[in-house]
């Protein structure tokens, strides 16, 4: 019998009863969603930074900015730098 988090590869399943594939699948979902989170961050962070302001709309699942019209390039070219960085 194996403690804590260990893979059981006889069981294919460690202590808890979560198998490795989809526990694999939880970790990815969990990263995607950080990674989600994080470019909200950025988006509305650097909108502000520019003056604008923006809101999500979940039932649509989208996000609506509005920036000064002398604002929006350098806006969209920070965006486009930041998150290029973090590679979604």
């Amino acid at each position: 019998m194996q403690h804590g988090n260990d893979t059981n590869p006889a069981e294919g399943m460690n202590a808890a009863g979560v198998g490795g594939e989809a526990r694999d699948r939880f970790w990815a979902a969990r990263q995607q969603i950080r990674l989600q989170a994080l470019s909200l961050f950025i988006i509305r962070s650097t909108v502000e930074k520019h003056g604008g302001n923006m809101e999500v709309d979940l039932a649509s699942d989208s996000i609506n900015i509005s920036v000064p019209e002398k604002e929006k390039a350098a806006c969209v070219r920070e965006i486009e730098a930041q998150l290029g960085a973090i590679r979604l």
